[in-house]
């Protein structure tokens, strides 16, 4: 007996329903990496995604209202999700992939790595008082 493992017809229906899928219709929720590559709300923060890059103004940091959850996001659609504790004011990572390294900053300013990616916020955005 032999079985058939490759057909050219399901693999065309497998690629044509792959394509359908990719619309904006549809029942589902986005996802969160959907909606951070869309248009992010937020305000302009400094940044400098990956190894070796140069600080600059593209990132954008948004906080979600009713609780303490930060969302930063990234010029080529990435996002990390922080958690801000309203009795120190300390930033900790809410995936906890990798650490959140704070650095010795401006006074007006918060500035700390997460792997190679370096962020810089005022902190005025990070306050109940934004």
């Amino acid at each position: 007996m032999c079985l058939r493992t490759f057909s050219p017809l399901l693999l065309l229906a497998t690629a044509a329903g792959g394509v359908a899928g990719c619309g904006s219709e549809g029942g589902s929720a986005p996802s969160p990496h959907a909606r951070a590559s869309a248009s992010p709300s937020g305000a302009v923060m400094t940044c400098a995604i990956g190894a070796g890059a140069a600080l600059s103004r593209g990132c954008f940091v948004e906080r979600r209202p009713g609780g303490n959850e930060i969302i930063l996001y990234h010029p080529d659609g990435g996002f990390r999700r922080l958690t801000r504790d309203p009795a120190n004011g300390a930033l900790m990572t809410r995936d906890g992939a990798e650490p959140l390294v704070p650095e010795i900053g401006r006074q007006a300013e918060v500035e700390f790595t997460i792997g190679a990616d370096r962020y810089r916020i005022p902190l005025a955005l990070l306050t109940d008082a934004s």
